[in-house]
């Protein structure tokens, strides 16, 4: 079958809506001969920044000279986003055969499976097939209930711990914390970013199964210096590294990806060197996040999706937008706290606001998002639409400020037609 019967497929074969748990995938997996069990690496959960930290963790892993496998999710504009075989996506070729065998071995071994679930067991399909030697892979939803657990790398990362997905993964920081931290099984490296009431249950959790801790703030610390960002860990400490991705909250994402670098020469039974790390670092990317896509306006995009996220950034989207007339185009999910992201986002010197919905079962309708704005706004539709306005009222010396939803950023990319083709539409998009 080709790609868009592939997707096609996928979308007709997997259950609907989300579910959490580990069953289906392992039953799933056992189909396919188990692809995730002898691949190493490192599994990353948290709240904010895990696909960031995935990055710049796969970029000093390549610049190693491994080869590396990246399992992320979701994407900005193509499925093929979220299997990374070295430096490219896989080809449409390659995903419709990851998909025709994995939906062949569900239906072999009668596994009703979600989406999740079908596109994690293709990605370590491929992982094995290609012979990776480092798989970095991303967790989906929190960590103990999410397909991904089923493999264990043998190093386990917590980027961040915050309120999200609530409904899924309990109401309380302690209560995600615990979801997030179970990912942490007996004889990993454990590494945190953890802060605050996350903190102590994080080390609980590594603690219980027996797993050693390196913490950010304790073993492992960072600091922006005059000649770039100064990292310790316990294997080593280096100063003057520059990176590729933009944003001083990289500072903390970097340095957890030193010391999963460090992790991870452990497995492969080689130093990940200082050359690795620097070069990797420096030439990491990972898109939609603080980037500058246009120009005349300047379009900045950015995945935040909570009011963490969203606070993290906004110093650096108040100095865009100072000094020009700026335009906010923001729409999010159903299940995020637009409210409370709007309400940081009210004190950015915007002269109007932009309301508008991705192409997502789970978007809020933008007349809610308008009347929860204390500026002027307007809603319109589809995200195209909405752009060329937003950028007509910002004018050709202005800034449009695109955010509030992965899909948002991803649609506003493929209509400047960056990054991979987007898809062919089917009747399916995933919950994340």
């Amino acid at each position: 079958m080709d790609y868009r019967d592939a997707l096609a497929a996928l979308a007709a074969s997997s259950r609907p809506g989300m579910r959490l748990g580990l069953d289906s995938t392992r039953a799933l997996c056992r189909a396919l001969g188990d692809p995730q069990g002898q691949l190493p690496g490192v599994l990353v959960a948290g709240t904010n920044g895990k696909g960031s930290v995935c990055a710049l963790v796969a970029a000093i892993a390549r610049a190693s000279g491994l080869r590396v496998a990246l399992l992320t999710k979701p994407h900005l504009t193509s499925y093929r986003e979220r299997v990374q075989l070295g430096e490219r996506p896989v080809t449409e070729e390659e995903f419709s055969r990851l998909a025709s065998r994995t939906l062949e071995a569900a239906h072999r071994g009668g596994v009703d499976a979600t989406h999740h679930e079908l596109l994690t067991a293709m990605g370590f399909l491929a992982a094995r097939e290609w012979g990776a030697e480092i798989t970095v892979c991303e967790v989906g939803l929190g960590g103990r209930l999410d397909a991904t657990n089923v493999w264990d790398g043998g190093v386990a990362v917590v980027v961040s711990v915050g309120l999200d997905h609530q409904a899924q993964l309990g109401n309380t920081v302690a209560q995600i914390a615990a979801e997030k931290a179970a990912i942490i099984k007996p004889g990993d490296l454990a590494i945190s970013g953890a802060m605050g009431e996350a903190l102590p249950v994080v080390r609980a959790a590594a603690k219980g199964v027996g797993s050693e801790l390196w913490q950010l703030g304790e073993e492992i610390d960072w600091a922006w210096e005059a000649g770039g960002l100064r990292v310790r860990t316990p294997a080593r400490e280096l100063a003057a590294l520059g990176l590729g991705v933009s944003g001083q909250v990289q500072g903390a994402n970097a340095a957890l990806a030193v010391a999963v670098a460090d992790g991870l020469g452990r497995l492969v039974g080689a130093e990940i060197d200082e050359r690795a790390v620097r070069q990797g670092l420096r030439g990491a990317r990972w898109p939609g996040r603080l980037e500058e896509v246009a120009t005349a306006p300047t379009v900045l995009v950015d995945a935040a999706h909570n009011p963490a996220a969203v606070e993290a950034v906004l110093g650096e989207l108040g100095a865009a937008a100072r000094g020009r007339r700026t335009v906010l185009l923001f729409g999010s999910m159903g299940d995020h706290d637009h409210r409370g992201m709007l309400d940081r986002l009210s004190s950015l010197p915007v002269v109007a606001a932009l309301f508008t919905r991705a192409d997502a079962v789970r978007a809020v309708d933008p007349q809610v998002l308008a009347r929860e704005w204390p500026g002027r706004s307007e809603c319109l539709e589809p995200v195209a639409a909405a752009l060329s306005r937003a950028r007509d009222l910002a004018g050709p010396g202005g800034a449009v400020i695109a955010l509030g939803s992965i899909y948002l950023v991803g649609e506003v990319m493929a209509e400047l037609r960056l990054g991979l083709p987007p898809d062919p539409k089917v009747a399916w998009r995933p919950a994340f």
